[in-house]
This record gives structure tokens, C-alpha cells and sequence, in this order.
């Protein structure tokens, strides 16, 4: 699977009206020529005034005839015309699914107070698979055992490489506060840390907010 994870800067004040444009007007057009959108969101704390979503794809190649077949479409570019007005700045980067779960197999429970964390760590060069190897084998049983609830657990393909990016799914945020606090407190963890901490490199998160029209929710 490749996953095509996009965010769009929106101009202040415009995030309702672009949002709106998408579900009436642009992603039925998407759905019709094959896409297939796992999330949509809005970005919670860091970066504001964000449009952040996820679109899943058999391969590359599947992704690029589907955008093709999209662009000749002739009510897209009247779509466009709308949306990119409202909007500032556009990047994507292309992610494939690892082993460590398999992606968008649970899509959210629909809490109220649900919301995604979504970290990227950034891996010191060529330890990506051994980073995902030992995650797999020393924290994978620690956070099934603590409740944590995964959507994804991806490596990079373009843009900055060498980086993992995990999604994680959470009722509330006091959910994620208690059950943090329950995995690392397990006597697992500091062997977990001790075995891939020193991979790391850079951490990133950011907490997404599900849409009206995401699949995720």
C-alpha cells in the first residue's frame, strides 16, 4: 500500500468554507474516479489553519492513473478554481504501510472527544527497518497490553526519508494521558527505549481532528 499524506495551508478564516467545498464539491469527484481517503482532518495544536488527509493506494501506479483520470476530468478544474483560492501553501508526502500493523484496519470508534496523534520520527540513515523490526518485537506487546489503538505505522518514500510516521487513535485526551502513563510505566518499556532510542534522531507531533466526511472518526 502507499499512502499519499497531504496537507494544505488554509487561508485564516476560510478552513469552514474549504472544507465544505471538499465534501459537496470535491471529493464525490475523487470517489468517482477511485480514490479512496482513509482521514480528513483539521490540525488541533501546532500548525494551525491546516487541512491534513490520507489517501490509500494499491501502489504507485494505481496513484498515478487515478490522479490522471481525476485531471481530465473537467468538473475538477472547476473545483480547483474554488478551493485553490482559498488556500496558501500545498505538500505532500508519499508513505508505504510496514508490518507493524496493518493500516487503517481499525478506523476510530466515533468518540465525541476522538482524535489522531500523528508523530514522525525521523531515523538515522539506513536504520529505518531495524527502528520498525524492534518496535514490532519490544513495543508493539507493551502498547496492545496498555490499550493503545493504532491506525497506521508507515515509513517514508519521498520528501524527508528515513522517517517513520505512526497514527494513534484516542477517545479523549484524558485516554491517552492514562494510558501513556500505563505503558511506560511497564518494566518493558525502558528495554524498548534501550534498544531503539538511539535511532532516533528528531520528533515530530501534531493532534489531527476527524472531519464530518473522514472515515476516520
Amino acid at each position: 500500500m502507499i499512502v499519499d499524506a497531504r496537507t494544505y495551508t488554509v487561508s485564516p478564516g476560510q478552513m469552514p468554507a474549504y472544507l465544505k467545498h471538499v465534501e459537496e464539491n470535491g471529493y464525490p469527484l475523487q470517489k468517482k474516479h477511485g480514490y479512496e481517503l482513509a482521514g480528513y482532518f483539521t490540525v488541533e495544536t501546532g500548525e494551525l489553519n491546516k487541512a491534513v488527509h490520507y489517501w490509500k493506494y494499491e501502489s504507485a501506479a494505481a496513484r498515478q492513473e487515478i490522479r490522471a483520470s481525476l485531471a481530465a476530468d473537467p468538473e475538477w478544474a472547476e473545483y480547483l478554481k474554488v478551493g485553490r483560492a482559498m488556500l496558501t501553501h500545498q505538500e505532500n508526502r508519499l508513505l508505504t504501510a510496514t508490518d507493524v500493523v496493518e493500516p487503517f484496519a481499525f478506523m476510530g470508534n466515533g468518540s465525541p472527544k476522538g482524535f489522531v496523534d500523528e508523530r514522525t520520527y525521523s531515523i538515522t540513515y539506513a536504520q529505518v527497518p531495524n527502528y520498525v523490526e524492534v518496535t514490532k518485537a519490544l513495543a508493539s506487546p507493551i502498547i496492545k497490553d496498555a490499550g493503545w489503538q493504532l491506525l497506521g505505522y508507515f515509513s517514508s518514500v519521498t520528501g524527508r526519508i528515513s522517517q517513520v510516521v505512526h497514527l494513534w487513535y484516542w477517545d479523549s485526551h484524558a485516554q491517552r494521558e492514562e494510558l501513556q502513563a500505563k505503558a511506560t510505566a511497564d518494566p518493558r518499556w525502558p528495554i524498548y527505549q534501550a534498544g531503539n532510542g538511539h535511532r532516533v534522531i528528531d520528533q515530530h507531533n501534531r493532534y489531527l481532528l476527524p472531519t464530518s466526511f473522514s472515515p476516520i472518526k
